[in-house]
């Protein structure tokens, strides 16, 4: 049993704020997960290895010094900040999802201000945004209206590499960042939780409680899955079985048979990819799996969020798109050619979309 997967198994997805609340815990030394300050050590040893000079007054032995409960340091977690910038005359507000303070017991001094913005997944940077500008901009202000003066940082956590996370992360300003991601790098989150689980095995850190080895196992395969659910799984893996792959992708392989010049009536296509299916697999296609499929697989039907489908980046689902208002009429979807169709997809804030031509695509020609 997985608790993260089932919390997010109602509607296919848990959003980043969810995330970020586990994080702030697993980063706080005061909490009782049972890793101390292990899991926040870690990251700013990151951050020193890319500069030696960053976090110098924390440093010892060219690494971070202990930063648990026990030590000459407080950490003070914030997540969710607001922050304000001014903007063309008006006040806008930011949200910044982690804050990290350190604060020097013996001098009383606030030392540094990390700050952490989340992505659980590519398809919440928007290209061209200036999030992660204003982010900074709003901490910097909040201080100075503190009175208070820390040196601060900028981490940007990432799903994996990407060239749309690198190229926001390129456009920050600013020398004091880092680049951190959930998985599928040397240093990424996973891979820092699973050496402190080594590291204990060895006996070189104190034993962490069952319970709290438990949850965070737990969240290290919620990572690996892309933070999916079990519905989600479940049901690709039901596909295959049935069909020998998922259906998503016969309908993509059936879309590749198809005249990317030509207008089609959706019932006709309807009828065609069940006898595809059937052709392929030797088994019929349930009639309502293939109406979602392909309800899915249309970018700019507004109910395809519900779908599950959560980045507009999509390759693999985005596959039509309706050719006129009557939504009767479908074309194969070429974001080379349409630039002006609307993607719809599940975002934080509910049912979103994009412009074609304002989202980075994948170097995949359909």
């Amino acid at each position: 049993m997985n608790i993260f997967r089932i919390l997010s198994s109602n509607d296919g997805s848990i959003n980043e704020p969810n995330v970020s609340s586990f994080l702030a815990y697993l980063l706080d030394p005061g909490e009782d997960h049972g890793i101390s300050g292990l899991l926040l050590q870690e990251i700013l040893n990151d951050i020193t290895g890319a500069n030696k000079s960053f976090l110098d007054k924390i440093q010892y032995s060219n690494r971070i010094t202990d930063l648990s409960k026990y030590s000459g340091y407080t950490i003070n977690i914030l997540p969710e900040l607001s922050v304000n910038i001014e903007k063309q005359g008006k006040r806008r507000r930011r949200d910044i999802d982690i804050i990290v303070e350190i604060i020097d017991n013996k001098k009383n001094e606030l030392l540094y201000s990390i700050c952490l913005e989340n992505k659980i997944s590519d398809s919440s940077i928007i290209r061209d945004g200036l999030q992660l500008e204003e982010e900074l901009l709003g901490l910097q202000n909040y201080y100075l209206e503190s009175d208070l003066k820390p040196e601060i940082y900028f981490v940007y956590l990432t799903p994996t590499p990407s060239e749309i996370s690198r190229d926001s992360f390129e456009k920050l300003n600013y020398d004091k960042k880092y680049h951190l991601y959930w998985d599928n790098h040397e240093n990424s989150v996973f891979n820092k939780l699973l050496k402190i689980f080594n590291d204990e095995k060895q006996g070189l850190i104190d034993p962490i409680n069952n319970q709290s080895s438990y949850l965070i196992k737990s969240f290290l395969s919620f990572i690996k899955t892309q933070f999916k659910s079990y519905i989600e799984e479940k049901r690709e893996k039901l596909e295959k079985k049935n069909y020998g792959k998922p259906v998503i992708d016969l309908l993509k392989d059936f879309a590749a048979t198809l005249d990317p010049s030509k207008v089609y009536e959706i019932d006709f296509l309807k009828n065609e990819f069940s006898d595809y299916v059937l052709e392929k697999t030797g088994i019929e296609l349930i009639h309502s799996t293939r109406n979602v499929h392909i309800s899915l697989s249309i970018v700019n039907e507004k109910n395809r969020g519900h779908y599950n489908v959560k980045r507009p980046d999509d390759d693999r689902k985005n596959i039509f798109f309706y050719s006129d208002d009557s939504r009767k009429r479908l074309r194969l979807f070429n974001p080379d050619f349409y630039t002006e169709v609307e993607v719809f997809y599940k975002g934080e804030d509910g049912i979103e979309s994009v412009k074609a031509k304002e989202i980075t695509w994948p170097d995949v020609k359909l």
